[in-house]
Order: C-alpha cells, then structure tokens, then sequence
C-alpha cells in the first residue's frame, strides 16, 4: 500500500466526527416538523382494556394522538424477518404490530403514540393517557416458560416453544461409545446486548403530491429497512427512501426499525415532517436484547485429551420473540453449527430451543450466535484440560485442524477456507510470555495473592447468505469516472464504526492507480442495492463487489486509452490518475482529460471503442454484484471466510471483595489479507472491551413480575477505560481464497474470545479453592459467594 494512501487514512479516518463535523439523524430539522414520543406499557404481560387520551389531547401543543387499535386495519403487521419452517424447522411467527392493540407481553412494548409541537410538550403528555390493564401471569425464566402450565405469551400457540431444532451431525451414538471419559459441561450466560451511545431515532417526511416517504436514521441495513417500511405501510417500495447519516454505534442493534416505523405512519397520517427521538430508559425497556442462554451438553473424550463429540440441550431466551421485531430468532443456528470451532469432532447432537418470555424482543449483537457455539466448546475444553491434567494450549494443539488440512469441510457443514491455527496461538503464548506469569503465579501465591492466566481460541465464521431470512446475501457496488476526475464509488457498506469509507477508498485507490482524496464514496442510501455490514460480511461482500466494479472500470478506461495513445491496453498503467505507456512514459494522458474526450469533447463516437459503440457502453462506470461461492449449493454452508484469533490474559482476583483486575492482555487474530491495519486493530480492541464488559460487568436484570431493573448506565455497569487494560495485538495473514482481496471477515471475532479467557483466568487464579464457574457475569458478589461455598 503506498504512502499516499497510508497518509490520507490517518487525516480521514475519524476527521468528521472528531471535528464535530458529522451529521447524525438527530442533527436534521425540516421546516414544519413535529415531534413523537412513544408511550411504553407499564406490564410485562396484561390485557390492555381502554386507552384515555382526551386529558393528553387538552393539552396546548399537542396534534394527534393514535393507538395501536386505530391503526389496524390501516396498516400491515410487522413482517417476518425469518421462516424457517420451510425448511420443515418448527418455527412459529406470531401476528403483531407496531402499536399493541389489545394485549401487552413486555415492559416498554409501545401502545401510543404522541404528536406535538415540541419534545418537551410530547413527553409532558405521556403522563396524561390513562391505560386500564387487566394484569396476566408473567414469565421470565424461559425453562418454566417450557412448562406445561405456563403462561402463555401467544395463546394460539398452546406452548412457548418459538423455536426448536434437533440438530444431528455424525453417529453420536457411535462416537460417544468409544468415550474413555465423558464430562458434563453446564454454562448459563446473562442477558446483555450492545445500546449504543446514540439511541434509536427517526426523521420521517411524507411528500403527499408524490406518494413519497423520506426517511433517516442511523441504520445498518437502509435497502432491507426500506422494504420493511413499505410493508408495514402498505406503500409500493419504490415510493420510500431510507437515508443514513452517521451512525453512532451499530453491533447489530441497528438491522430492523420495528420501532422506527411509528413516526412513519405519524407522517403520512399528518403529511408533516415528524421527529423521534428515544430516551436511555425506553431504549433499555424496548431495543433488541441479546445472549440469555443455557448450554447443558455432555463431551466425549479419549483418555489422551481427544475430543470425540458433543451432545446435549440449548436453550435461548427470545424475550416476546425475535422474527418480527427484530431478526434474533436465527442466531440459533450458528450457535449450534460454531460448536466444532477449530477443533475435529466426529459427532455433535443438539436439541435447540428458542422460547418466548416476557422480556424485551430478541435481536442482533455482536458475535450473534457463533460467540456461544465458540464459548461452549472453548469452556468443555478448559474444564477437560484440568481432568486429564493438560496445560490449555496442549489440549488445543491435540484438537486442532492443521495448515494442511485445508480447506476443511467441518462437521457441521461449514467449508473453512484457510487458516494456520497452532501458529496463531503459538504466537499468542509467545506475546504474553506465558511461562513467565506461570512462574509469577507461584511466587504470588507465597504471598496470598491470586493470579491467573487463560486462555482461549475461536473461529468466526462471517460473510453469511441465509435463505428464509433477511440474510439472503445481495450486494451490489458502483464506481463511476466524472469529467473532473472524480471517481465516485456507491456502496451500502455503512460505516457504523468499522471505518468502511476508509477501506473502500483504499481498495479502489490502489486497484484503480488513482489518488485516494479523487474518491468519493456515497453511501447509507436505499436506492443501492445491498444489505449492509453484519455477520463480518462488509469486507467480504461489500468490498468484493466494490473491486469487481473497479477492475471492471479500469479495463474500460484503459481500452479508451488504448485508442487514444495508439497502444496496446495491456501495455499501459495507472498512477495517480494518470495513464501511462509502460514503453514510452511520455505516452500518456489524465483520466480526467480521457473522461471529459469520452463525455463532450470531442464526445463517445471519436474516443470510444468500435465494440463499446455497438454495445452501447457509453460511460465510463461500472456496477457489480458479489455472492459467495462457497454457498451458491449447500445450505449447510452458509457463511464464507472463517477468520481466527487466539486470546490470553492474566488476571488477578481480591479474595476479601470477589473483584476481578484484568493485568494484561493479548490477541493475535489471523483475518487474511489486512486491508487497513489501524480499522482492524480498532476492531480488535473495541470488541475485547466488549467482551469483557460481557464477562464482568453487563447484565440485564428483570424481576419476577417482568420489570426491568437495569434501566440506566448506573445500574447497567460497562466497562470504562481503567477496566481495559492496555492490549497488545499480533496478526498471521492467511489470505482467504474466495474474496477479491484475500481479506476475511473480522468485526463479531474480537468479541467472542474474552469471555471464556477471562472464565478460565478465574478458575486458574482460584484453582487452590477449586472454583467452578459456570455462570455469568462474574461480578465481585458472585466471585465472593463461590468463594463462601468452598472456603
């Protein structure tokens, strides 16, 4: 990569937003706009039996107000963001709309919505609608949710049961008969998600003469969220636009607008601009969550530290549902299928549930379900190293798929393309300097103080194309060559932090040979096609067809020049935005100067080529479209590249208060071709603070009666930058085969390894008082009772 490029990224990467330059949803005012806040239900579970709104509607400033019952026969139920019960899966839709119209299952579950002329006004009349409920039994713990005398979130239903799927791969009866040894392995993980630090918000505008809605907001997925609008609105596609400024933080949160769609009907009720803007508490109550889960599973193994195979019960907390309001409800899939992770297994069998309570909706966070097949498996290991008395790496080493052996059909279906995993954590060791802390762990312990190291590994698979889903895979690029020498890229690969942009100019800098700070990218825009950055996808999909479309574009200019200098394409070059003779340097010509030939002076029939002539290929631009090849014929191989990392960390725990200190911490990442180091290991370091904000602090606490306890940053603890300690990032390249550019996917990886890092640091610092772990947070007072159970 030149140095050119190199120097523009460190001026562009985040100049906008450091400047107070970016423009975000909230930022937009339109002439005769209003303002809407959302009424959230006080029950988890209640039959709503009057809405009175008259008092709200007395008050000055105050427009409309509407219901989920005035809206119904007006508008569509919210669509179906997965159906898997065309592949013969037991998988349930339930019918429910934006507004609650006659029974509420959550606390914050929207039942009105308010107009007025300002915010404040808005928010003042929330307190004047009087809501009568007849409160229901309320159910929050998703095993009693399975009981056969539960209460019912969908009656229709005649159980909880959303989602179940007995996943079969291999002879387990078989594998498990040669176990010399199998081990129960128990893991319950919390209920967390991502909440960014800008919350939902809206801009909608309806433009009446044309039957058109405009729409911003701070968006993952702006072609997907426009069909999700015109469904709900009854509107033909073509008729909505969904715009996307700066997003302030995406990890998923931001794919579905089930929310959102409210101020869109508000507008074209009212044919004004409207204005929504959510508070942190009603973004706690009613954003997606995400996790909440069970794993009770037994493992096979050889005496020697060989797995054999897995089998056992998953069970995830979908809250009132995760197909409608959000697309959570699929991330029961890759959960089960990321088991294997890098490691051979012969067999895995799994019963799958995914059951509905009453909690907030299920959605998309970080790692999606790949993070709990990984920390299932990364945890069986760790606990199988302490039984056959193996160090954690040996285990891994004796487990591991190697370099040769790919690309590596895993178990499950996945095709794994490439990767050199004994070396990735080789080098881990080798950064944290293991055997140095395993001395210093001795030592400290003369001194009652409690050190420990662990460690883990993972694999994620990214770059998914899921049928029966919104997932399906399209992507789409255009690079287009203005008569100023501008070249003008459009791509739905968001920026939601990953520095997309960044990548994008670079890709095409250097494919095209032209100036980075000559390229323009648009983006966050519904007219191109293309479902955005999710499942590690952008630098797989998105990029890919960014350099197809560029390479594309190249060959057509460099025909033009051809014709122009009187040579040979294949003997001419780019640089800078000039075009060169590789022969005779004094050959050349600008592509501006070649752009402005081709458009108007002296125009297409002088300057073009007879073949492009005939063909009516008269512009200088190219479109391209990308899908993975490595899932155009098996639905079991959904994803694309398979990057890898391996993460070590040495903690230290106070015995008198349960607290854990992160010392230090390591993480080499294999994620093929890097594109831009700095946005790699920014990702690297933000997901590792995730994940460990994941482990030790973050928790969603609902009480028996359904009401969420954890409501503001108070309550709901994350991690600040005197918990993370400084990190220190490697990488191994082993560039994907399948990409445009060798790169493999790596945005979710970064978050799935610390968990189980910090877990098996824990249980190592521990070991003399034989601490088990299998549940999280690890907060002081859960590491404080461990301790009381066995001391």
């Amino acid at each position: 990569m030149s140095n050119k490029i190199e120097d523009w990224r460190k001026r562009e990467r985040d100049y906008p937003i450091v400047t107070g330059k970016a423009l975000y949803t909230n930022d937009i005012n339109l002439p005769n706009m209003l303002y809407c806040t959302i009424l959230g239900s006080n029950y988890a579970h209640a039959r709503i039996k009057s809405i009175n709104v008259n008092k709200a509607l007395e008050i000055p400033g105050v427009i409309n107000i509407i219901t989920g019952a005035e809206l119904m026969d007006k508008i569509n139920p919210l669509p179906t963001n997965s159906d898997y019960s065309k592949l013969g899966w037991h998988w349930r839709i339930p019918k429910v709309y934006p507004l609650a119209i006659d029974k509420v299952r959550f606390v914050g579950e929207p039942i009105a919505a308010i107009v007025a002329t300002n915010s404040y006004i808005a928010e003042d009349a929330l307190e004047m609608i009087d809501v009568e409920y007849e409160p229901l039994p309320v159910v929050v713990n998703p095993e009693k949710a399975m009981e056969k005398d539960a209460p019912l979130l969908y009656e229709e239903w005649g159980d909880n049961i959303q989602a179940y799927i007995k996943f079969i791969h291999g002879d387990i009866e078989k594998s498990f008969s040669k176990a010399d040894k199998v081990l129960r392995v128990q893991l319950k993980e919390q209920r967390y998600s991502g909440f960014p630090i800008e919350p939902r918000c809206c801009v909608a505008d309806y433009d009446e003469r044309r039957n058109e809605l405009r729409v911003w907001l701070p968006n993952q997925t702006p072609y997907q969220s426009r069909r999700y609008i015109a469904s709900v609105l009854n509107m033909p596609e073509s008729h909505v636009k969904v715009i996307v400024p700066n997003v302030g933080g995406g990890f998923g949160n931001r794919i579905v607008p089930y929310k959102e769609v409210i101020p869109c009907i508000l507008s074209l009720i009212l044919k004004k601009p409207i204005k929504w803007f959510e508070s942190r508490r009603e973004n706690f109550l009613s954003q997606t969550h995400q996790r909440d889960l069970k794993w009770d599973v037994e493992a096979a193994f050889k005496n020697d530290g060989r797995i054999l195979s897995i089998r056992g019960r998953f069970i995830m907390d979908y809250g009132v549902e995760g197909t409608n309001r959000d697309a959570g409800s699929p991330a029961i899939v890759p959960a089960v299928r990321s088991i294997p992770s890098a490691y051979k297994l012969e067999a895995i069998q799994i019963d799958a549930y995914g059951v509905v309570t009453n909690k907030a909706p299920y959605g998309a966070y970080r790692g999606y379900g790949k993070d709990k097949g990984n920390r299932l498996i990364e945890r069986v290991l760790n606990i199988a190293a302490r039984e056959f008395n193996l160090s954690p790496e040996e285990i891994r080493f004796k487990n591991f798929i190697q370099p040769n052996e790919f690309p590596y059909r895993q178990i499950t279906g996945y095709l794994y393309d490439s990767g050199n995993y004994p070396k990735v954590l080789k080098r881990a060791l080798q950064l944290l300097n293991i055997e140095y802390w395993r001395e210093q762990q001795r030592l400290l312990r003369e001194r009652n103080r409690y050190i420990g190291i662990g460690l883990a590994f993972m694999v994620e698979p990214a770059g998914a194309s899921i049928p029966y889903s919104i997932f399906t895979g399209i992507e789409s690029a255009k690079v287009s060559l203005f008569t100023d020498g501008s070249i003008h890229v459009y791509s739905n690969t968001i920026d939601i932090g990953q520095h997309s942009k960044v990548a994008i100019v670079s890709v095409v800098a250097e494919n095209l040979g032209v100036k980075p700070e000559d390229i323009k990218v648009i983006m966050g825009d519904s007219d191109i096609v293309g479902l955005g950055p999710w499942s590690s996808r952008g630098v797989i999909y998105g990029i890919s067809a960014v350099v197809k479309a560029t390479k594309a574009l190249k060959l057509k200019i460099l025909k033009v020049a051809a014709k122009i200098l009187n040579e040979n394409f294949e003997n001419l070059y780019i640089k800078d935005g000039v075009i060169y003779s590789k022969s005779n340097s004094e050959k050349q010509i600008s592509i501006r100067d070649l752009a402005n030939r081709v458009y108007f002076f002296p125009g297409p029939q002088m300057t073009l080529t007879q073949d492009m002539l005939e063909k009516g290929e008269t512009t200088l631009e190219a479109i391209a479209s990308w899908f993975s090849p490595t899932t155009i014929k098996e639905l079991s191989s959904v994803y694309t590249t398979f990057c890898c990392g391996a993460d070590a960390a040495v903690i230290e725990v106070d015995l008198e208060t349960g607290k854990v200190k992160v010392l230090k911490y390591v993480a080499v990442h294999d994620v093929g071709k890097i594109i831009d180091l700095a946005s790699v290991e920014a990702q690297v370091q933000g997901g590792i603070a995730q994940g460990i904000g994941g482990v030790l602090f973050e928790e969603l606490i609902y009480n028996e009666d359904g009401q969420l306890l954890t409501t503001t940053f108070t309550d709901y603890l994350m991690p600040t930058a005197i918990d993370i300690p400084e990190i220190e990032i490697d990488h191994i390249e082993t560039p994907s085969p399948v990409t445009e550019t060798g790169a493999k996917g790596m945005g979710e990886g970064p978050i799935i390894i610390p968990p189980e890092v910090i877990i098996s640091a824990v249980e190592d610092a521990l070991a003399p008082f034989k601490v088990r772990i299998s549940e999280t947070p690890l907060k002081p007072e859960r590491i404080w009772r461990l301790l009381k159970c066995v001391t």
